[in-house]
């Protein structure tokens, strides 16, 4: 059985600390499980995940009228997809008060989406705040924090339900990860030749923790709608 179409919104609240290197591994595990996702770049004019999905993603200027209208519009315009949104820190309060304003999220569900939001968890305080409150006011099917090793995180442990970590990598993978021709997807199917030897079991761990995390996204959702 075909599984509903899912909006999956990564945010953070502060910016450098993975966000966009998140999204990209999702829109890649969407790919490999078969899925046609469409990406909705909301860092104008930088374009950071368009770079490297620019067949499949809209570079939305959301400072503008026109941009903001231009993401909801094209979701509900197009049900029976995946959507990605990468929405950076400086768009999130807007963003999040739009969603309310438009009714998005029933909307959303009469087109027949399932909603996830991924939150990153910076390292202040303020930031598991700043994730409670758009959990409060996105109100998705599944609200997941995430943290990146590398930069830290206020996430404490034991928090309930899908968490998803970003793990250190070596920092001489940045450079080819960056890379615009790079794919984590490819890398995984078996194109390693991008990568030196020993930087392959690190990539590996990397890419799959996350990409397990993302397989515990469906019966996550599957089990809250049982206890509604």
């Amino acid at each position: 059985m075909a599984l509903p179409p899912l909006i999956a919104i990564v945010c953070a609240d502060r910016h450098r600390n993975g966000k966009t290197l998140l999204a990209r591994v999702l829109v890649d595990f969407l790919l490999m499980e078969g899925r046609d996702p469409y990406c909705l770049d909301l860092s104008h004019p930088e374009g950071a995940l368009r770079a490297f999905f620019p067949g499949r993603t809209a570079l939305v200027d959301f400072a503008q009228i026109a941009g903001q209208m231009k993401v909801f519009d094209t979701i509900l315009a197009g049900p029976g997809r995946d959507y990605v949104i990468d929405v950076p820190a400086h768009a999130l309060p807007k963003f999040c008060e739009l969603v309310t304003d438009l009714d998005f999220r029933a909307a959303a569900i009469e087109k027949g989406f399932r909603t996830a939001v991924i939150f990153i968890v910076d390292t202040e305080e303020d930031s598991l705040k700043t994730a409670a409150a758009v959990e409060e006011i996105l109100n998705p099917d599944l609200f997941v924090p995430a943290a990146n090793r590398f930069v830290g995180s206020a996430l404490p442990d034991g928090v309930p339900g899908p968490v998803l970590t970003l793990e250190r990598l070596d920092p001489d993978l940045h450079a080819i990860i960056t890379n615009r021709r790079f794919s984590f997807r490819n890398f995984l199917l078996g194109d390693e030749s991008g990568v030196p030897l020993r930087l392959r079991p690190n990539l590996k761990d990397f890419l799959q923790g996350l990409m397990g995390g993302f397989r515990d996204f469906e019966p996550a959702i599957s089990l809250l709608k049982l206890r509604e």
